[in-house]
């Protein structure tokens, strides 16, 4: 069976409150060991699932404004850093959301946080909040342009595709991180560490059971 047609025929299951529930529990459990946090900041991001037109389902992405000092131009999820205002973790992913591309937090259905990404020789620790938005083909963003370049969606399809798949290698820290190409702008980097992560949580393994070389483990 085809991914495309193996994603159409899962997409009730995949947003069913069963998978949800699996989905969560999967990305509850931390990737990499509890490294020391201290000086480090803290941060949310929104996954979110978006239903659109054609019974397809996407991941929303940003591109980075080339106006910012730091990662200029790349692609990330939606979110940014906790203000001391903020509830929650979700709170802060959908506030961010807001600011960033204009989606409404009420269009955003939240199943919940995953465990922190806390990467090796990064100074953020992020949040990874999980959300479905419905018929988001029909909804009117408001770019900020001071914060994103553009906004894109990548479809599960085009994401489970092994044609679009690659990866990148650092070297002189032992790991490999994979990549998605053939997309708006390349998907790379944590963002593409966090979609993975998320993909191997949502979907069956003979959907999505992407592997990649590895260099060498990490070790504390």
């Amino acid at each position: 069976m085809s991914a495309t047609r193996a994603i159409q025929l899962c997409n009730e299951a995949i947003l069913s409150a069963a998978n949800r529930q699996q989905t969560l529990e999967k990305m509850a459990k931390p990737f990499f060991p509890d490294f020391a946090s201290k000086d480090k900041r803290t941060a949310a991001v929104l996954i979110a699932l978006c239903e659109e037109k054609d019974n397809v389902l996407s991941l929303l992405y940003t591109q980075r404004s080339g106006n910012l000092s730091r990662h200029t131009g790349q692609v990330s999820f939606p979110g940014g850093m906790r203000d001391p205002t903020d509830t929650s973790w979700e709170d802060c992913a959908l506030r961010e959301t807001e600011e960033e591309i204009g989606l409404d937090r009420r269009y955003v259905d939240v199943w919940g946080t995953g465990a922190p990404l806390n990467v090796p020789y990064s100074k953020v620790i992020i949040y990874p909040v999980i959300g479905s938005v419905k018929n988001f083909s029909d909804l009117k963003l408001k770019i900020n342009p001071a914060e994103v370049e553009k906004v894109f969606t990548v479809s599960l399809e085009h994401l489970c595709s092994k044609e679009n798949h690659r990866h990148t290698q650092f070297k002189s820290a032992g790991i490999v991180i994979p990549a998605y190409v053939n997309t708006p702008a390349k998907v790379w980097g944590i963002t593409a560490f966090m979609t993975h992560i998320f993909l191997k949580a949502l979907l069956p393994k003979e959907t999505y059971n992407r592997t990649w070389p590895i260099l060498r483990s990490f070790k504390l």
